[in-house]
């Protein structure tokens, strides 16, 4: 995940219908359940909806609920640690070390479906993966160059208002960052770091 920097990341599961973003870990030790936002909750929020909003159960009022916990009030998405802390998700560190937003996809109720349901299920998620991926053009992307066009290997980009930086990649300084509002300071504070 180093060396080819993905952006976007879905994982696909089974046995629940809703998409977890992170954090997927608690920050209070003495909780199982806690809302724990990351600093790019507002993008993880959108990622989550983009995708729950476009199956074809996940925010159908009428459907039946999985097992015990209806995700509908939430549109169909829940922050991952206020449902059930998972020390060490992908999720977490995919965002914490690797520039990547990843949800964790709940595709259908039956964790493992018959045969006979597959093309039902396609059907359910096909325009929600499509929409998922569409969203990886949203956000800023580039090239970080240094005054006499070379790229610049580790530049650190910021978003102004998140506290979170990502980094070019080591091969041709390029970098995609998935974000909402701040774009224009996230740009301005990467020409000014690569001395421009």
């Amino acid at each position: 995940m180093e060396k080819i920097p993905f952006v976007l990341g879905g994982n696909l599961q089974g046995g629940e219908l809703v998409v977890a973003y992170p954090y997927d870990m608690v920050r209070s030790p003495w909780k199982t359940q806690e809302h724990t936002p990351t600093p790019d909750d507002h993008v993880f929020r959108w990622l989550a909806y983009s995708y729950a909003s476009t199956h074809r159960l996940m925010t159908d009022a009428r459907r039946r609920v999985c097992h015990t916990e209806d995700f509908q009030k939430e549109d169909g998405t829940v922050n991952g640690a206020s449902w059930h802390t998972v020390a060490g998700s992908l999720n977490d560190f995919s965002y914490l070390h690797t520039n990547c937003f990843e949800l964790s996809i709940y595709v259908g109720c039956d964790k493992y479906p018959h045969e006979s349901q597959l093309p039902e299920e396609w059907e359910n998620n096909r325009e929600s993966l499509i929409v998922f991926m569409e969203q990886i053009h949203r956000g800023i992307k580039g090239v970080v160059r240094d005054l006499h066009g070379k790229g610049i290997p580790n530049a650190v980009i910021s978003v102004e208002g998140v506290n979170h930086d990502i980094r070019t990649g080591n091969c041709k300084c390029q970098r995609q960052r998935a974000a909402g509002t701040g774009v224009r300071g996230a740009v301005s504070r990467a020409l000014r770091g690569a001395g421009l």
